[in-house]
């Protein structure tokens, strides 16, 4: 136990010390090996989709043509990088957009850390009724916060689309709000060129097939609904967005049992690769190549090498 920890804070110390060695231009381009395992390349990934390691939490991080989107933003253990811990790490300033899928802890805990570190234009969140509006202080907060900085709030509205790097972000409904607080989750699709990246946040099963209502196509990553829950992920939702490749977020030894087995069978009996944090940590995907980059490989010229997913 000793030796694991002293490991990690050996590791949280030479991952800082390279962060302030790139900033202040002492060197061009370093590795960041974390506990989970990944080796992070901060200048060379190229445009990705981050699905950061948070234990049972969800936050994801689109790069595109040095533009950023933030998608939730929680954290629940230690051991874990932090979303605001990563998003230095990876160079980030600024946030394009922000989406707040919906208002539970585990996707939202470092949601006042992110608007203090970083300088966020836009913040998209469900568009609550009365009864569903959070009644915690952290949500007075946040509003108080995002007046205070000047941040653009904007109620998810179908069809509504943001400009982030080389792509757009598409709001794909308008907020449930006769079902359950996951299911006011905001669903996005990024595009850019050939590759989409859907996100449902909590949604569960009835959320997904009114979902289908508005939006069914093939889709290349999608971020598993509900961290791999059977409440969402029917096997209907599957087959009509047909991802290439499915991301899970989920902490490892999860009291919920996630990703739950009747969830990855559905993956696995349609043939769909798939990648769970809670097993290798902090999943990063290629946008441009189409690949989830390998976090057991990379070259001694500081190129991550790719894994082929076909």
């Amino acid at each position: 136990m000793k030796k694991k920890l002293f490991t990690a804070a050996y590791m949280l110390v030479l991952g800082m010390l390279g962060y302030i060695l790139v900033q202040l231009g002492v060197i061009d381009t370093i590795y960041v090996k974390r506990t989970d395992g990944y080796p992070i390349n901060l200048q060379q990934a190229g445009d990705t989709v981050s699905v950061i390691s948070t234990g049972q939490a969800d936050s994801a991080l689109i790069s595109s043509g040095g533009k950023y989107c933030l998608i939730d933003m929680g954290q629940t253990e230690d051991g874990h990088i932090g979303v605001v811990e990563y998003l230095k790490l990876a160079g980030v300033k600024e946030i394009e957009l922000m989406v707040v899928t919906h208002f539970h802890s585990d996707h939202t805990s470092e949601l006042l850390d992110v608007l203090d570190s970083f300088r966020v234009k836009n913040v998209v969140m469900p568009n609550l009724t009365q009864q569903n509006v959070p009644t915690a202080d952290y949500f007075k907060t946040f509003l108080t916060k995002a007046e205070r900085k000047g941040i653009n709030l904007k109620p998810a509205v179908k069809d509504a689309e943001y400009t982030v790097g080389n792509g757009t972000v598409k709001i794909l409904a308008d907020t449930y709000n006769d079902l359950t607080i996951n299911d006011t989750s905001v669903a996005t699709l990024f595009t850019q060129g050939d590759f989409t990246f859907l996100s449902t946040g909590d949604g569960e099963a009835e959320y997904e097939k009114r979902l289908l209502n508005d939006f069914s196509q093939k889709v290349t990553l999608f971020a598993a609904g509900h961290h791999g829950s059977s409440t969402s992920n029917t096997a209907e939702f599957i087959k009509a967005i047909n991802p290439d490749f499915i991301t899970v977020s989920a902490g490892r030894y999860n009291e919920y049992g996630h990703p739950h087995k009747n969830v990855t069978k559905i993956f696995e009996n349609m043939g769909i690769p798939y990648a769970v944090t809670a097993q290798q940590g902090t999943l990063v995907y290629s946008i441009t190549q189409n690949r989830l980059l390998d976090k057991n490989n990379f070259s001694g010229d500081g190129y991550v090498l790719q894994r082929n997913t076909d």
